[in-house]
C-alpha cells in the first residue's frame, strides 16, 4: 500500500507534480512513477475503463511509490466510495458547479460522523479485513485527499461558495471546459482563461485551499513557462499533460527525426 501522503508533503512545503492516466495499463502507471512523477490521476471519466481496471492501476502506483488519485466518471457520491475502496489516496470529483456539488462529494468521502461513506472492512483500502477498522477509518477521514474539479463559467461564478465547504483539500482548475464556456473553446491559455484562474488562486489562498492547475501543452518550453507561472503564484501542485499526449508527442518526435534521415536519400 502507499507510503507517501499528499497532505503531509504539502504541509512540509513540497511542490508536487502529477499527470493524467487515461491508458488502462499497469505498465503505464509504473512508467509514470519510475519517471519521477509524484502523483497520477487515474481518469475514469474520459477513458474506456472503469473501477475494476482502476484498482489494478492503484496497485501499480503503490508498487512504484506513486500517489494515486481516481477521477470518478460522473457526479455520483457512490462512485467516490468505490474509488476510495480501491486504496486510492484520494478522488477527483468532476463538473462541480455549486456548493451543493462539493458538499455531496466531501460527505461521500468521509466515514460517519464526518460524512456518509459506506463502511465495509472487506475492501482493499481496509486491507481485506486484515487491518484494524478504527485505525483505517481514522486514516481515511484524515489522510485521503478530496479534490474538487471546478469546471465551466458557472463553477467559476460560484467559486467563493464552493471553497467555503469544509474538508475540501484541493481545487483543480478545469481549463478546457472553462475555455469552452468563455467562448474560446480549446484555447486553454487564452487571456480570459488565465485571468479567471488568477482570480481563483487568490480566492483559494485567502481560504487556505490548495489550487491544482493543469498544463496541456506538448511544447516543452511552454511547460516550463507555465510551471514557473503556477508555482510562482503559490500553487503547490500541478498536473503536466496526460500519458496519451506525452506518448503521442514522443512517437511523433522520434518519427520526425527518422524522416529527416529518410528524406536525405
Amino acid at each position: 500500500m502507499q507510503k507517501r501522503y499528499f497532505k503531509d508533503e504539502i504541509k512540509k512545503g513540497q511542490k508536487l507534480i502529477g499527470t493524467w492516466v487515461q491508458i488502462g495499463s499497469p505498465e503505464v502507471v509504473e512508467m509514470v512513477g519510475l519517471a519521477g512523477f509524484d502523483f497520477a490521476v487515474i481518469d475514469t471519466e474520459h477513458s474506456y475503463f472503469g473501477i475494476e481496471t482502476s484498482e489494478n492501476l492503484v496497485r501499480a502506483a503503490d508498487a512504484v511509490d506513486l500517489i494515486p488519485f481516481i477521477r470518478v466518471s460522473r457526479k455520483d457520491p457512490s462512485l467516490v466510495m468505490k474509488a476510495l475502496d480501491t486504496g486510492a489516496a484520494g478522488f477527483v470529483y468532476p463538473g462541480v458547479l455549486c456548493r451543493e456539488d462539493a458538499e455531496e462529494a466531501v460527505s461521500a468521502s468521509k466515514y460517519p460522523p464526518l460524512g456518509t461513506r459506506g463502511a465495509c472492512p472487506f475492501v482493499r483500502a481496509a486491507g481485506h479485513v486484515a487491518r484494524d477498522w478504527e485505525k483505517h477509518a481514522e486514516h481515511s477521514n484524515e489522510d485521503l485527499v478530496s479534490i474538487i474539479l471546478v469546471e465551466g463559467q458557472e463553477g467559476v461564478e460560484n467559486f467563493e461558495e464552493i471553497i467555503g465547504v469544509p474538508h475540501i483539500d484541493v481545487i483543480m482548475m478545469g481549463p478546457f471546459d472553462l475555455s469552452v464556456s468563455l467562448g474560446v473553446g480549446g484555447q486553454v491559455e487564452h487571456p480570459l482563461v488565465m485571468e479567471k484562474f488568477g482570480e481563483m488562486i487568490d480566492l483559494a489562498a485567502s481560504r487556505g485551499v490548495a489550487l491544482m492547475p493543469n498544463i496541456f501543452n506538448p511544447d516543452l518550453e511552454k511547460v516550463a513557462e507555465l510551471s514557473d507561472l503556477w508555482f510562482g503564484r503559490g500553487c503547490q501542485s500541478l498536473i503536466v499533460n496526460t500519458d496519451k499526449l506525452m506518448f503521442s508527442w514522443g512517437m511523433e518526435q522520434n518519427l520526425k527525426r527518422a524522416w529527416r534521415s529518410r528524406d536525405k536519400y
